[in-house]
């Protein structure tokens, strides 16, 4: 074996990293060092940030690479994209390629939307582009409407309370900030009465019992109390049949006569007078009273002394003297 120098080596080396690098890199590029390809074009007002090397997709899989970004010669103002995809796959000359982004942090690709047409894309043909806004993109194109209205009623509510301030003196200021503490104060009582109402639930549920079981007797009892009602009714129709005028002229004519026979009796006219007011005859009727007693209490005691009954012809003699009743006073 022939013996090779140190520069051939050296050379050789140089050359297998070179060709290591290229096939590395086209390999990252998402194309391999004899892969088939072919170009195809899309033109866009706006890349969204899109870089070359960035992936192609069709259907969520990677089919190719950006191959180059540039400004469109033939239509200024567009953004030219220069796309290289396996030439293997069918693709409809109808497709779209949208730059759409991959993840939350705005990683931008091309996804190819198949058309419907029966004709397949030729190499370097110009494809319709379009550029799908992605949840950021989204949120952010949303969020722009709104913080601008947010900045202008601001500013409007600004100028409403400048205005305010302006109507409102001292004094004004005054009276509402007393207003709404007066009105904070009538929140906390009610808040206190309904916490108070809270805790006497217990107590007007029953009452509420209490009222529906009266409800229910006075229903069950509807019949009665018609009768009771009737009854009254007939009372006050035969009270208003009464003549109270006649009634009360009577009255007044006894209390009258009452009164005279009275007044004759103070003045010492008739029997009830000498008795209310003469002593001697209150003191013989009491001795009167007294001896009919005393004779009473002799007739039980003694009744033969007054009732005389003959046995065979013979006749009993009692010469006793009468004998006092007991408990009897002069």
């Amino acid at each position: 074996m022939p013996n090779i120098s140190k520069e051939i080596k050296i050379a050789l080396l140089g050359i297998c990293s070179i060709l290591l690098f290229v096939f590395g890199y086209n390999y990252l590029k998402g194309t391999g060092l004899f892969s088939s390809t072919k170009i195809l074009k899309a033109e866009y007002d706006n890349v969204q940030g899109l870089t070359p090397a960035s992936y192609v997709q069709l259907q969520g899989f990677t089919i190719g690479t950006v191959k180059a970004i540039q400004l469109s010669v033939e239509h200024p103002g567009k953004v030219l994209v220069i796309m290289s995809v396996d030439k293997k796959l069918m693709i409809p000359e109808d497709s779209k390629a949208s730059i759409v982004s991959l993840d939350l942090l705005g990683t931008k690709a091309v996804n190819l939307v198949k058309g419907t047409s029966s004709n397949t894309a030729g190499v370097n043909q110009l494809i319709q582009g379009d550029v799908t806004f992605g949840t950021i993109e989204s949120l952010g194109a949303s969020a722009t409407p709104a913080i601008d209205s947010a900045k202008i009623t601001i500013a409007s509510l600004n100028k409403t309370i400048q205005s305010i301030n302006n109507i409102l003196d001292v004094n004004s200021q005054n009276d509402l900030k007393s207003t709404l503490a007066d009105m904070s104060k009538t929140m906390k009582d009610f808040s206190q009465f309904a916490n108070q109402l809270n805790a006497q639930s217990a107590k007007i549920a029953s009452l509420i019992a209490s009222l529906n079981s009266f409800a229910g007797n006075l229903d069950k009892n509807g019949a009665t109390i018609t009768h009771v009602l009737n009854n009254v009714e007939a009372t006050t129709n035969n009270l208003k049949k009464v003549d109270f005028d006649a009634t009360m002229s009577e009255l007044k004519t006894t209390m009258n006569d009452l009164q005279k026979t009275l007044g004759k009796i103070n003045n010492g006219n008739g029997s009830m007078a000498l008795l209310m007011n003469d002593d001697k005859l209150y003191r013989n009727l009491k001795n009167t009273l007294a001896t009919a007693n005393n004779l009473l209490a002799d007739v039980n005691a003694r009744p033969s002394r007054y009732i005389n009954v003959a046995i065979f012809g013979k006749k009993n003699k009692n010469d006793c003297p009468p004998q006092p009743a007991p408990n009897s006073k002069d």
